[in-house]
């Protein structure tokens, strides 16, 4: 438990008396006490903040009591200072004076002593009891100290006690000594001897009661000294910082000395060091003077005229060398100086060239930025009216192809129900009258303009059904009409600089002649078919190779490729070196082929020999023409992808030839027109020879359509009627497919064979077939 109490506001005051048989001077202790407690009331004041918890005996453990009795001694020395406290002050009233008569007594007992006091007389109105603090209390009594043979029997000290000695001289005593004094009486008690020292040697190993000790010292030494005076603890810490500063600076002045005498021993020379070394032996015993040790100098080092002149040409050629250098850096610095002040010179005169230049790429950039954000604005609406111009004319190929397909199909049917003596009934689907009657009005139109053309004898089955009705036709040019009208309002708001391929390869002709350098590191060549593409495309919406004979180098922005880039001194070598020699078949793998890829997709028919042909014409063209449209080219592979499964899909859905002989011998010529068709559709696939696969050819046209379909309608008709179809199918297989050695013929020879072998040379309706297998047979022979 802490020994202090925090101090409350209202000082209470303690009654106390002490007896004493031997004096009965009066002492004021009560205008003693008070005048202290002010002196120490304004100390605190001044220069302590926190407030010194109060000395209380009452939370002292209970043990041996000491007593102090009051010494005649003590009690002089106090009426002493009461003199010359009342000699300062003025003289206070009778009332205020206390004196020590024969009135009761006051015992105060604590742990370490008893204190008696006597009360003050009572005045005439009674005062409230005289009531000291526990510090008060210790001062009042602090000269209590007895020296009787008692106390002296009871205790004795072999050192002078300096809590007497404190006391004696007026100083009241501290909270720590009072604490030291108190744990010393402790200590006594535990020990039990008579014999109690002032000051002890701490022992080795001391136990718990030296921890403790030591706790509450340093607990005490971290409370504030209330009694210590702070004028005096500024200037001891004054004092002792100044010590500590003269202490830096002696060092400070000893590392001087030592660096300055580092150096002077650097600055030693060989000259002087002889004279040195022998001032040091002179003055190795004065201590004022600075002692260098300096080693010896070597008397075989001595210089001689020689060594001085060896030296000195040495130093000569050093510094001829090192003019020599600086002569040629001179030079140097001068070629380099007339150098640069020519080029300045000739950049001075090529300024007004740099000025130009750059103007005219500032220019050019400015016009292929705005020329790429026109195109990408624009190539979206392109896409759009290119999609739905390719899906109007595809939808008008699909009705012809549907239409001549459902018409083979009532022919069949109507033939079968013949066939099997099934009556047509009187209500019969109109919608299928009405599509025979509109079949065999178109046959008889084109029969007729067959007629005023004076075409040679031609055969049934073997001539295109595209024939479209006038409300059809109105209906797709009306659709066709407004698709145009939206393709001109595409660069309506366009200025002229960016709508024409002419003017757009304008610009880049220029650049190219002016600085073909850069033309080539921008990678121009790679970019126009990209830039005049959109246009291109925009052009060819309504581009129909199938229907139309319009043939591409008739077309404006052909013409304007061909010759970009192109002079009238150029020679074959320098063409050859051009760069934009693959403008145009670039633009031709790029945007033409893909174009037809779709084009043969959705709208080529392939029983149609007309559309084929035009086909067939255009690619090989192309391809001869253009070397970019070669085996490794990706588009013209996947246009050869498009016609093959084009021609397969045509060979299950449009051929249909009935085998049997009631049909073959009928009088309807509707065998012989599927015949027909099938022979036209012969002739459309082998004119792909040259151009497609052969092995893929061969086997669609050879294994799919000759040997499945015709051979076997063949093997049915008549044998003069048989020999003149086998005569068609000759002349349209290729001469290379017949001469060389075909599996795929080989049931072709057979059925030739069999038609010599039946015919008779006697019979004359059977010349005219002899002929004909006579010259199918030569073909063959090889």
């Amino acid at each position: 438990m802490s020994l202090f109490r925090k101090p409350k506001k209202s000082i209470q005051r303690r009654v106390f008396s002490e007896r004493d048989d031997e004096d009965d001077e009066l002492m004021d202790v009560e205008a003693n006490l008070s005048t202290e407690k002010e002196h120490k009331k304004r100390e605190k004041s001044k220069h302590v903040h926190k407030k010194q918890p109060l000395l209380s005996f009452e939370t002292e453990e209970e043990g041996e009591v000491f007593q102090v009795k009051k010494s005649s001694h003590s009690k002089r020395v106090m009426r002493l200072f009461e003199k010359e406290r009342q000699k300062k002050k003025e003289p206070k009233s009778e009332k205020e004076e206390v004196k020590f008569i024969n009135e009761p007594v006051t015992e105060i007992v604590t742990d370490d002593l008893i204190m008696k006091v006597n009360s003050n007389h009572k005045p005439k109105t009674p005062s409230p009891p005289l009531i000291l603090s526990g510090r008060d209390a210790l001062c009042a009594g602090k000269d209590d100290l007895s020296s009787d043979e008692d106390d002296s029997a009871r205790h004795r000290f072999t050192k002078p006690d300096k809590v007497k000695i404190l006391l004696e001289s007026g100083v009241i005593p501290d909270a720590a000594m009072i604490h030291a004094a108190r744990k010393r009486r402790q200590r006594a008690r535990e020990l039990g001897g008579d014999f109690v020292p002032l000051e002890e040697e701490e022992p080795e190993g001391s136990g718990r009661l030296h921890r403790e000790d030591n706790q509450d010292e340093a607990s005490d030494e971290e409370r504030i000294d209330m009694d210590a005076n702070p004028e005096i603890r500024d200037q001891e810490r004054r004092r002792e910082q100044f010590l500590a500063a003269q202490e830096s600076d002696q060092e400070a002045d000893q590392e001087l000395d030592e660096w300055e005498n580092q150096q002077i021993r650097k600055g030693v020379t060989g000259a002087s060091a002889s004279n040195i070394q022998s001032d040091y032996m002179y003055n190795q015993y004065d201590p004022t003077v600075v002692q260098v040790q300096v080693p010896a100098v070597d008397p075989n080092t001595q210089r001689t005229p020689e060594a001085i002149i060896e030296k000195l040409r040495e130093k000569f050629e050093t510094v001829c060398a090192s003019r020599n250098n600086h002569m040629q850096q001179l030079i140097t610095v001068q070629d380099n100086l007339i150098e640069v002040n020519n080029e300045l010179e000739e950049l001075k005169k090529r300024a007004p060239v740099a000025a130009e230049r750059f103007k005219f790429y500032q220019e050019l950039r400015g016009y292929i930025t705005d020329l790429v954000e026109c195109l990408d604005e624009k190539v979206g609406a392109i896409s759009e009216l290119e999609q739905r111009a390719l899906n109007l004319m595809a939808h008008k190929a699909e009705w012809l192809i549907e239409r001549r397909r459902q018409d083979v199909r009532d022919q069949a049917e109507e033939l079968t129900n013949m066939a099997k003596g099934i009556a047509r009934k009187p209500n019969e689907d109109e919608e299928k009258v009405r599509r025979a009657a509109e079949r065999e009005g178109r046959r008889s139109r084109r029969r007729r303009a067959r007629e005023q053309q004076g075409q040679p004898r031609h055969v049934e089955g073997m001539s295109s059904d595209d024939e479209i009705t006038q409300q059809d036709r109105l209906n797709f040019d009306k659709e066709r009409e407004q698709l145009e009208g939206e393709i001109q309002e595409v660069f309506e708001d366009v200025v002229e600089e960016y709508t024409s391929v002419a003017n757009i390869l304008i610009r880049f002709e220029q650049w190219r002649e002016t600085d073909m350098t850069t033309y080539t590191d921008a990678y121009a060549t790679l970019c126009l078919p990209r830039i005049v593409g959109p246009l291109i495309r925009l052009n060819l919406i309504f581009w129909d190779p199938l229907s139309e004979s319009i043939e591409l180098e008739k077309l404006e922005w052909y013409r304007t490729l061909a010759l970009y880039g192109l002079h009238d001194d150029e020679t074959e070598v320098a063409l050859s070196k051009d760069p934009d020699i693959n403008l145009l078949p670039t633009v031709v793998e790029k945007i033409i082929i893909p174009k037809l890829d779709k084009l043969v997709d959705m709208c080529w028919d392939p029983l149609s020999s007309s559309q084929t042909l035009r086909l067939v014409g255009i690619l090989s063209r192309y391809i001869r023409r253009f070397p970019s449209l070669g085996p490794a080219s990706k588009p013209l592979q996947n246009l050869f992808n498009a016609i093959l499964h084009k021609l397969k899909g045509a060979l299950e859905n449009d051929v249909f030839i009935p085998v049997t002989f009631k049909l073959s011998e009928s009088k309807s010529s509707f065998f012989q027109r599927q015949f027909a068709s099938g022979l036209k559709l012969l002739r459309n696939i082998t004119s792909w020879q040259g151009i497609l696969n052969d092995n893929m050819l061969k086997e669609i046209a050879l294994n799919s359509l000759l040997n499945r379909y015709l051979l076997s309608a063949v093997k049915v008709c008549q044998l003069t009627d048989g020999v003149a179809k086998v005569g068609l199918i000759s002349h349209i297989l290729p001469r290379i497919w017949l001469q060389s050695n075909t599996p795929q013929l080989q049931m072709f020879s057979m059925c030739v064979t069999s038609f010599a072998q039946q015919l008779d040379k006697d019979n004359p309706l059977h010349l005219e077939s002899i002929e004909t297998l006579s010259n199918v047979l030569k073909s063959l022979r090889n």
